[in-house]
This record gives structure tokens, C-alpha cells and sequence, in this order.
């Protein structure tokens, strides 16, 4: 059975820069604390992706072709939430391909700024389908969960500590807006829309099983960002982003701080995959018509530049901004999984749907919570 698919491309979302953004703050500020978030979050977008690409391959059609025709008077509500989850999620992969690109090359922001838009020529490249982008998009994630593997072998964490903080949920006043954040980040309402317009064409059985290796593969690295980011900046006062690789050089040796940087450029290339798609189908939903997927792109990059550029110039910390823009996502994320159930309801198991609305809860609590 082939494993590599449209859960490839969509696995990216657990860990794009957003990812790196929130765990890094979590890990930062609560240590392992917020541990078992992560491992909640990434079986709850599991459970919420298998349902997103039964929808698509049961109707052959996505979860905004069933908001269009069957709820078109949603769209006022729709359109302006679905345009902030698209920018902002292009805004932290920007970001994110700007730092990388400063660490890596040593480049000036103006430089990083300008060379940020080269997913673009990535992505014209490639194509949006078939084997060999799959593959692509496969390996710069491959690329980001092996930087993480060396992390953890650099740095040697007490596996007693982290099952402990894995199953036990721990959540005072200051962390909800990292957990919103954190849940934001993984089960992002961009790719649960994504999968149920790709994985058409899929059998059932294909489709499940793409579904939890890439995306238990991708949760597990997700998993691995906070650990690290515990073990290393913990106690250490709020990092920047940029300042991660040079706090982890004098600990665990300049593999450990190069394989950071190299880990963040391939997962701002990577996430654009996702973001693009799902920014032209969000922008062809709003429009009513066909929209290419650079101009897609080029439409986000254009309205982020001046935001990040501005953001990054004023020293403004890069990780206030990810972890912002990733709790925004969880906070529309309601908007996207309640109707996503709905559509998919005759689809899947009675089971199923009972357990994804409860689910649901949770996150609707942990985005209140950060609000207050």
C-alpha cells in the first residue's frame, strides 16, 4: 500500500512554523507543561483529517463546494474568517523562511525578505498533484523530523518526565493562549479543508492509512519540538526565534543549532504546499471563480510583506507574532470542523460523529480560556 499521498502534503500543517513558534513559547515559558496539549491536538486532527478526507472521497466534492451549495448564506460569515486563517498562516511561514534564511546564510533582513517568496517558484515547479510532488513535499518534512531527531539525541530528555506531562493535563490562566495556539497550530483549519478537496480519487482503506502514518509521524515530531525547546530554553527568559540556534550551540554543539535552522527553512518551503492550495481554494470560495495557485500565493505574500517586514525591522519578537496568528486559527477553527462533521456525518460512523462533536468541546473551552 502506498503511504505517501494527499496526508503528505497535509501531515505538513503539524509542523510548519506556527508549530515551531507555539512549542518553542510553551516549552520556553511552562517547560513540559503544556506536553500533553500537543499529544491531544495531534490525535484530535487525526481523527478530524480521516473525517475531512472521507468527506472528499464519499462526494467527490470538498468541505467549501458543500458550504457553496448548501449553506450559501454562510458565506458573509465565512469569507472574511476563512481570508484571516489564509494570511494568517502565510504570515508565519514567511517568517519562518526569513529567519531560516537569515541563520542559514547569514543574510540581511532586506535580502531575506525579498528571497521569502521563493516557495513560489518551488511550488510553480512542482505542480499540485501527483507522485513527485508528494515526494518533494515529503522529503522537506522528512527534513524537518530528522533535524528533531537529532535534537533528541543531542539532548537526552528523562522519558519519565515526558510520558508524566504527556498524561497529565496541567493548564493555568497564563497558558491557555499557548494551548490555543498550540491546538491552532496542528489542527489547522487550512489543511482540514485542503484534505477534503485532494483526497478524491483515494479508496477508503488507502486513505486511512496515509492518514495516520504521515500524521502520526508528524505529531510525534511535533511532540519533539516542545521537548527540545523545554530541555533547552527553559528558564532561560523569552528567546527570540532567531536566538534558538545560538542558545543551543554552547549546550548540546553546533549540530544541535544548525540542525534547528536547517529544520525551520524546510518547514517554511514545505507548509507552503499546503497554504497554497488551500489559499487558492479559499480565494475561489470568497470570488466565485477559478484562482491559479500563484496568484494565490502572491496575493497573501504581497498583503503579509510590509506586516513581517515591518515586524522584523521594529524588533518586534517574531515568536509574540507566530504564536498570535496560530491562535487565531484555533479560534475560526470551530467555524470549519462544525460544518466539516455535518457534510461527513453520512459518511462515517455514528461513533465517529459523536466523539468529533465532543471533541469538539474542549477546543471551543481552551480558546475561551485564552480570550479571558
Amino acid at each position: 500500500m502506498d503511504l505517501i499521498g494527499p496526508a503528505t502534503i497535509v501531515s505538513v500543517a503539524y509542523i510548519d512554523p506556527g508549530n515551531f513558534g507555539s512549542n518553542i513559547a510553551a516549552g520556553a515559558s511552562y517547560g513540559l507543561g503544556l506536553l500533553w496539549v500537543v499529544w491531544l491536538a495531534g490525535a484530535l486532527a487525526i481523527m478530524y483529517q480521516y473525517i475531512a478526507g472521507m468527506l472528499g472521497l464519499r462526494t467527490g466534492r470538498g468541505l467549501l463546494g458543500h458550504l457553496s451549495a448548501r449553506a450559501p448564506r454562510l458565506k458573509p460569515l465565512y469569507a472574511p474568517a476563512l481570508i484571516a486563517v489564509a494570511l494568517a498562516t502565510d504570515m508565519a511561514e514567511f517568517v519562518g523562511l526569513i529567519i531560516g534564511l537569515e541563520l542559514l546564510f547569514g543574510l540581511p533582513l532586506y535580502l531575506a525578505v525579498a528571497l521569502g517568496s521563493i516557495d513560489v517558484l518551488l511550488l510553480l515547479a512542482l505542480g499540485e498533484r501527483g507522485r513527485r510532488y508528494y515526494v518533494a513535499v515529503g522529503s522537506l518534512a522528512s527534513v524537518v523530523g530528522l533535524s528533531f531527531l537529532i535534537e533528541l539525541l543531542l539532548i537526552r530528555p528523562n522519558l519519565y518526565q515526558v510520558l508524566y506531562h504527556s498524561l497529565i493535563p496541567e493548564l493555568g490562566g497564563g497558558e491557555a493562549l499557548i494551548a490555543a495556539s498550540i491546538i491552532g497550530a496542528t489542527i489547522m483549519p487550512h489543511a482540514l479543508i485542503l484534505h477534503s478537496h485532494i483526497a478524491e480519487g483515494l479508496d477508503a482503506r488507502t486513505h486511512k492509512a496515509q492518514t495516520l502514518y504521515n500524521l502520526g509521524i508528524a505529531s510525534a515530531v511535533n511532540v519533539a519540538m516542545q521537548v527540545v525547546a523545554a530541555y533547552a530554553l527553559y528558564g532561560k527568559g523569552a528567546p527570540a526565534l532567531s536566538e534558538v540556534p545560538q542558545i543551543l550551540t554552547p549546550l548540546y554543539g553546533p549540530l544541535a543549532g544548525t540542525a534547528f535552522s536547517v529544520g525551520l527553512l524546510a518547514s517554511g518551503l514545505a507548509s507552503s504546499a499546503v497554504s497554497v492550495q488551500a489559499g487558492a481554494l479559499i480565494l475561489e470560495y470568497v470570488s466565485g471563480k477559478s484562482v491559479p495557485k500563484y496568484e494565490a500565493r502572491l496575493i497573501f505574500r504581497l498583503a503579509n510583506i510590509g506586516p513581517a517586514a515591518a515586524v522584523l525591522a521594529l524588533g518586534i519578537s517574531p515568536l509574540a507574532l507566530l504564536v498570535y496568528t496560530q491562535a487565531i486559527l484555533s479560534l475560526v477553527l470551530p467555524l470549519v470542523i462544525i460544518p466539516l462533521i455535518l457534510f461527513a456525518s453520512k459518511h462515517v460512523s455514528r461513533r465517529l460523529v459523536a466523539v468529533a462533536y465532543a471533541a469538539a468541546v474542549p477546543i471551543i473551552l481552551i480558546n475561551a480560556l485564552a480570550l479571558i
